[in-house]
Protein backbone atom coordinates (compact mmCIF):
# COMPACT_ATOMS: atom_id res chain seq x y z
CA UNK A 1 0.00 0.00 0.00
CA UNK A 2 2.69 2.71 0.59
CA UNK A 3 4.65 2.20 -2.72
CA UNK A 4 0.35 2.83 -3.77
CA UNK A 5 0.09 5.88 -2.18
CA UNK A 6 3.21 7.46 -3.43
CA UNK A 7 2.58 6.53 -7.07
CA UNK A 8 1.06 9.77 -8.00
CA UNK A 9 4.05 11.78 -7.27
CA UNK A 10 6.54 9.26 -8.73
CA UNK A 11 4.57 9.18 -11.84
CA UNK A 12 4.74 13.20 -12.17
CA UNK A 13 8.35 13.04 -11.49
CA UNK A 14 9.58 10.25 -13.63
CA UNK A 15 7.35 12.08 -16.44
CA UNK A 16 9.12 15.38 -15.64
CA UNK A 17 11.97 13.86 -15.66
CA UNK A 18 11.81 12.29 -18.78
CA UNK A 19 10.77 15.26 -20.51
CA UNK A 20 13.38 17.30 -19.52
CA UNK A 21 15.96 15.22 -20.53
CA UNK A 22 14.91 14.81 -24.29
CA UNK A 23 16.86 18.20 -24.52
CA UNK A 24 19.67 16.26 -24.10
CA UNK A 25 19.29 14.28 -27.04
CA UNK A 26 20.64 14.58 -29.98
CA UNK A 27 18.18 16.97 -32.35
CA UNK A 28 17.12 14.10 -34.82
CA UNK A 29 17.21 11.16 -32.15
CA UNK A 30 13.77 8.87 -32.30
CA UNK A 31 13.49 8.49 -28.82
CA UNK A 32 13.71 12.13 -28.07
CA UNK A 33 10.97 12.69 -31.03
CA UNK A 34 8.78 10.09 -28.70
CA UNK A 35 9.47 11.79 -25.68
CA UNK A 36 8.80 15.16 -26.83
CA UNK A 37 5.26 13.50 -27.88
CA UNK A 38 4.29 12.85 -24.06
CA UNK A 39 1.68 15.27 -22.67
CA UNK A 40 1.51 15.11 -18.76
CA UNK A 41 -1.13 16.87 -16.33
CA UNK A 42 -2.36 16.51 -13.11
CA UNK A 43 -5.55 17.57 -11.23
CA UNK A 44 -6.59 18.15 -7.44
CA UNK A 45 -10.28 18.25 -6.44
CA UNK A 46 -12.03 19.17 -3.27
CA UNK A 47 -15.63 18.06 -3.03
CA UNK A 48 -18.15 18.50 -0.28
CA UNK A 49 -21.09 15.49 -1.00
CA UNK A 50 -24.09 14.92 0.68
CA UNK A 51 -24.58 11.34 0.96
CA UNK A 52 -21.45 9.89 0.25
CA UNK A 53 -22.53 6.57 1.67
CA UNK A 54 -25.15 5.79 -0.27
CA UNK A 55 -28.05 5.46 1.85
CA UNK A 56 -31.54 5.26 1.70
CA UNK A 57 -32.61 6.08 4.95
CA UNK A 58 -32.51 9.93 5.42
CA UNK A 59 -31.99 10.38 9.35
CA UNK A 60 -28.56 7.73 9.00
CA UNK A 61 -27.20 9.76 5.80
CA UNK A 62 -23.41 10.69 5.80
CA UNK A 63 -21.84 13.67 4.42
CA UNK A 64 -18.37 14.36 3.69
CA UNK A 65 -15.53 16.43 1.80
CA UNK A 66 -13.43 14.18 -0.16
CA UNK A 67 -10.32 15.29 -1.81
CA UNK A 68 -8.80 13.57 -5.21
CA UNK A 69 -5.13 13.73 -6.86
CA UNK A 70 -5.22 12.23 -10.44
CA UNK A 71 -1.94 12.16 -13.03
CA UNK A 72 -1.92 11.11 -16.21
CA UNK A 73 0.92 10.56 -19.29
CA UNK A 74 -0.24 10.37 -23.02
CA UNK A 75 0.75 10.38 -26.24
CA UNK A 76 -1.12 10.57 -29.47
CA UNK A 77 0.44 8.72 -32.38
CA UNK A 78 -1.29 9.85 -36.51
CA UNK A 79 -1.69 6.39 -37.96
CA UNK A 80 -2.89 7.94 -41.44
CA UNK A 81 -5.10 10.91 -42.20
CA UNK A 82 -7.79 9.72 -40.09
CA UNK A 83 -7.15 7.40 -37.51
CA UNK A 84 -5.65 8.52 -33.91
CA UNK A 85 -4.06 6.37 -31.57
CA UNK A 86 -3.75 7.46 -28.06
CA UNK A 87 -1.89 5.62 -25.27
CA UNK A 88 -1.49 6.49 -21.59
CA UNK A 89 -1.04 5.69 -18.32
CA UNK A 90 -2.75 7.30 -14.80
CA UNK A 91 -2.87 7.08 -11.22
CA UNK A 92 -5.54 8.61 -9.58
CA UNK A 93 -5.70 9.01 -5.07
CA UNK A 94 -8.94 9.47 -3.30
CA UNK A 95 -9.08 10.68 0.77
CA UNK A 96 -12.16 11.21 2.55
CA UNK A 97 -10.72 12.05 6.15
CA UNK A 98 -13.82 12.03 8.34
CA UNK A 99 -14.23 8.01 6.89
CA UNK A 100 -10.41 7.04 6.03
CA UNK A 101 -11.60 3.16 5.12
CA UNK A 102 -13.04 4.55 1.78
CA UNK A 103 -9.72 5.47 0.77
CA UNK A 104 -8.22 4.22 -2.17
CA UNK A 105 -5.67 4.54 -4.87
CA UNK A 106 -6.11 3.09 -8.86
CA UNK A 107 -3.46 3.07 -11.37
CA UNK A 108 -3.08 1.43 -14.85
CA UNK A 109 -2.92 1.85 -18.74
CA UNK A 110 -5.59 3.00 -21.01
CA UNK A 111 -6.11 2.99 -25.00
CA UNK A 112 -7.94 5.11 -27.52
CA UNK A 113 -8.63 4.82 -31.14
CA UNK A 114 -10.61 7.26 -32.96
CA UNK A 115 -11.37 7.89 -36.43
CA UNK A 116 -12.61 10.99 -38.29
CA UNK A 117 -15.04 11.93 -40.17
CA UNK A 118 -12.93 13.98 -43.05
CA UNK A 119 -11.06 17.26 -42.75
CA UNK A 120 -11.97 20.43 -40.46
CA UNK A 121 -13.34 20.96 -37.28
CA UNK A 122 -16.91 20.18 -37.96
CA UNK A 123 -16.39 16.40 -38.91
CA UNK A 124 -17.76 13.90 -36.81
CA UNK A 125 -15.07 12.04 -34.49
CA UNK A 126 -15.71 8.50 -33.51
CA UNK A 127 -13.86 6.87 -30.78
CA UNK A 128 -13.34 3.84 -29.39
CA UNK A 129 -11.41 3.36 -25.56
CA UNK A 130 -10.38 0.58 -23.02
CA UNK A 131 -8.58 1.07 -19.46
CA UNK A 132 -7.46 -1.65 -16.95
CA UNK A 133 -6.76 -0.49 -13.68
CA UNK A 134 -6.23 -1.58 -10.06
CA UNK A 135 -7.71 -0.39 -7.19
CA UNK A 136 -5.78 -0.37 -4.16
CA UNK A 137 -8.32 0.39 -1.11
CA UNK A 138 -8.01 0.62 2.27
CA UNK A 139 -10.81 -1.94 2.68
CA UNK A 140 -9.14 -4.99 1.22
CA UNK A 141 -12.51 -6.52 0.21
CA UNK A 142 -13.28 -3.55 -2.38
CA UNK A 143 -9.16 -3.99 -4.12
CA UNK A 144 -8.94 -5.51 -7.30
CA UNK A 145 -8.92 -5.06 -11.23
CA UNK A 146 -11.34 -2.82 -13.56
CA UNK A 147 -11.84 -3.28 -17.31
CA UNK A 148 -13.36 -0.73 -19.17
CA UNK A 149 -14.54 -0.52 -22.60
CA UNK A 150 -16.51 2.63 -24.67
CA UNK A 151 -17.45 3.77 -28.12
CA UNK A 152 -18.12 7.97 -28.19
CA UNK A 153 -19.16 9.34 -30.97
CA UNK A 154 -18.79 13.42 -31.10
CA UNK A 155 -19.70 16.25 -33.54
CA UNK A 156 -18.83 20.00 -33.11
CA UNK A 157 -22.34 21.66 -34.40
CA UNK A 158 -20.17 25.05 -34.43
CA UNK A 159 -16.99 26.53 -33.78
CA UNK A 160 -18.45 27.40 -30.27
CA UNK A 161 -20.81 24.08 -29.27
CA UNK A 162 -19.88 20.42 -29.48
CA UNK A 163 -22.04 17.27 -28.51
CA UNK A 164 -21.71 13.89 -28.21
CA UNK A 165 -23.28 10.26 -27.15
CA UNK A 166 -21.38 7.79 -26.08
CA UNK A 167 -21.72 4.02 -23.84
CA UNK A 168 -19.44 2.66 -21.03
CA UNK A 169 -18.57 -0.72 -20.39
CA UNK A 170 -17.22 -1.13 -16.84
CA UNK A 171 -16.19 -4.84 -14.57
CA UNK A 172 -14.62 -4.30 -11.18
CA UNK A 173 -13.34 -7.64 -10.13
CA UNK A 174 -13.10 -7.12 -6.33
CA UNK A 175 -11.54 -9.45 -3.34
CA UNK A 176 -15.30 -9.80 -2.30
CA UNK A 177 -18.33 -10.47 -4.53
CA UNK A 178 -19.65 -7.71 -2.06
CA UNK A 179 -17.46 -4.78 -4.16
CA UNK A 180 -18.21 -6.52 -7.62
CA UNK A 181 -19.52 -3.96 -10.45
CA UNK A 182 -20.85 -5.04 -13.71
CA UNK A 183 -22.30 -1.37 -14.75
CA UNK A 184 -23.38 0.16 -18.71
CA UNK A 185 -23.55 3.91 -19.09
CA UNK A 186 -25.44 5.79 -21.99
CA UNK A 187 -24.22 9.25 -22.17
CA UNK A 188 -25.04 12.55 -23.45
CA UNK A 189 -22.46 15.45 -23.06
CA UNK A 190 -22.12 19.09 -24.52
CA UNK A 191 -19.35 21.93 -24.32
CA UNK A 192 -19.88 25.42 -24.79
CA UNK A 193 -16.71 27.14 -25.46
CA UNK A 194 -18.67 30.71 -23.95
CA UNK A 195 -15.37 32.44 -24.08
CA UNK A 196 -11.61 32.26 -25.32
CA UNK A 197 -11.07 31.40 -21.09
CA UNK A 198 -14.77 30.39 -20.59
CA UNK A 199 -16.31 26.66 -20.94
CA UNK A 200 -19.18 25.35 -20.00
CA UNK A 201 -20.15 21.71 -20.30
CA UNK A 202 -22.60 18.97 -19.09
CA UNK A 203 -23.49 15.55 -19.45
CA UNK A 204 -26.69 13.27 -18.74
CA UNK A 205 -26.11 9.46 -18.06
CA UNK A 206 -28.22 6.62 -17.65
CA UNK A 207 -26.59 3.65 -15.79
CA UNK A 208 -27.52 0.10 -15.23
CA UNK A 209 -25.81 -3.00 -13.49
CA UNK A 210 -24.48 -3.68 -10.12
CA UNK A 211 -23.82 -0.78 -7.27
CA UNK A 212 -22.67 -0.92 -3.67
CA UNK A 213 -24.84 0.58 -0.82
CA UNK A 214 -24.35 0.94 3.01
CA UNK A 215 -26.79 0.91 5.66
CA UNK A 216 -26.48 1.49 9.55
CA UNK A 217 -26.82 -1.68 11.64
CA UNK A 218 -30.26 -0.94 12.53
CA UNK A 219 -31.66 0.00 9.28
CA UNK A 220 -29.67 -3.28 7.98
CA UNK A 221 -31.63 -5.42 10.93
CA UNK A 222 -34.98 -4.11 10.04
CA UNK A 223 -34.38 -5.05 6.49
CA UNK A 224 -33.23 -8.50 6.81
CA UNK A 225 -35.56 -9.20 9.33
CA UNK A 226 -38.93 -8.18 7.65
CA UNK A 227 -39.36 -5.08 9.05
CA UNK A 228 -39.11 -3.18 5.41
CA UNK A 229 -41.75 -6.02 3.84
CA UNK A 230 -41.83 -9.31 2.21
CA UNK A 231 -40.09 -8.11 -0.86
CA UNK A 232 -37.30 -6.59 0.72
CA UNK A 233 -36.45 -9.38 3.00
CA UNK A 234 -36.48 -11.71 -0.04
CA UNK A 235 -33.80 -10.03 -1.84
CA UNK A 236 -31.89 -8.47 0.72
CA UNK A 237 -31.63 -11.93 1.70
CA UNK A 238 -30.75 -13.68 -1.54
CA UNK A 239 -27.38 -10.60 -2.29
CA UNK A 240 -23.47 -9.83 -1.53
CA UNK A 241 -23.14 -8.01 2.04
CA UNK A 242 -20.62 -7.73 4.66
CA UNK A 243 -20.06 -5.69 7.82
CA UNK A 244 -17.50 -2.97 6.41
CA UNK A 245 -17.49 -0.48 9.20
CA UNK A 246 -17.32 1.92 6.33
CA UNK A 247 -18.99 4.67 7.59
CA UNK A 248 -19.74 3.60 11.38
CA UNK A 249 -19.28 1.07 13.85
CA UNK A 250 -21.69 -2.17 12.96
CA UNK A 251 -22.26 -0.23 9.02
CA UNK A 252 -22.80 -3.15 6.15
CA UNK A 253 -22.34 -2.39 2.69
CA UNK A 254 -24.23 -4.68 0.04
CA UNK A 255 -24.32 -5.05 -3.87
CA UNK A 256 -27.52 -4.81 -5.16
CA UNK A 257 -28.63 -4.56 -8.95
CA UNK A 258 -30.07 -1.12 -9.74
CA UNK A 259 -30.16 2.08 -12.25
CA UNK A 260 -29.14 5.71 -11.98
CA UNK A 261 -29.57 8.44 -13.55
CA UNK A 262 -26.42 10.81 -13.83
CA UNK A 263 -26.03 14.70 -14.32
CA UNK A 264 -22.84 16.66 -14.38
CA UNK A 265 -22.35 20.09 -14.80
CA UNK A 266 -18.77 21.76 -15.18
CA UNK A 267 -18.05 25.59 -15.50
CA UNK A 268 -14.34 25.95 -16.40
CA UNK A 269 -11.99 28.67 -16.46
CA UNK A 270 -8.51 28.79 -18.14
CA UNK A 271 -6.76 30.63 -15.73
CA UNK A 272 -3.39 30.46 -18.37
CA UNK A 273 -2.45 28.74 -21.30
CA UNK A 274 -2.01 25.25 -19.32
CA UNK A 275 -4.28 25.88 -15.79
CA UNK A 276 -7.88 25.74 -15.97
CA UNK A 277 -10.14 26.07 -12.54
CA UNK A 278 -13.55 23.81 -12.56
CA UNK A 279 -16.29 24.06 -10.72
CA UNK A 280 -18.45 21.04 -10.82
CA UNK A 281 -21.78 19.45 -9.71
CA UNK A 282 -22.61 15.95 -10.13
CA UNK A 283 -25.88 14.28 -9.15
CA UNK A 284 -26.70 10.65 -8.76
CA UNK A 285 -30.29 9.12 -8.38
CA UNK A 286 -30.28 5.45 -7.98
CA UNK A 287 -32.85 3.33 -7.69
CA UNK A 288 -32.49 -0.74 -6.94
CA UNK A 289 -34.22 -3.69 -7.93
CA UNK A 290 -37.11 -3.28 -4.79
CA UNK A 291 -37.48 0.44 -5.78
CA UNK A 292 -35.33 1.60 -2.43
CA UNK A 293 -33.77 4.89 -3.65
CA UNK A 294 -30.44 6.19 -3.06
CA UNK A 295 -29.58 9.82 -4.00
CA UNK A 296 -26.14 11.69 -3.56
CA UNK A 297 -24.41 15.12 -5.24
CA UNK A 298 -21.64 17.36 -4.66
CA UNK A 299 -20.33 20.14 -5.33
CA UNK A 300 -16.28 20.28 -6.05
CA UNK A 301 -13.35 22.88 -7.05
CA UNK A 302 -10.49 21.58 -9.09
CA UNK A 303 -7.44 22.53 -10.29
CA UNK A 304 -5.76 21.22 -13.54
CA UNK A 305 -2.33 22.18 -14.94
CA UNK A 306 -0.71 20.38 -18.12
CA UNK A 307 3.25 20.38 -17.77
Amino acid sequence: MNLLRVLPFLLVAAAGSALAQTTALPARSPAATWLEGISVSAAVTASSVDNISRTSYAPTRKNATSYELDVDASRHQQLSPGWLLELAAGAGWQQVPDYSLTDNLTAGPRAALQYKFGLGPLAPVLQFNTAFTYKDARLADDRGWTTEGGIRLAQRLDPALKVAVGCQWLDHNAASSTFDLQQRTLSFEAVWDITEDWRLSGSASRLTGRVVANAAWAVWQQAITGGYGEAVYDYYTSIPSSVTNLYGPGWVSYNVQADANLWSLTLAYAVTANSTLELRYNSAYVINYVDIRYPTKSWGLGWIHRF
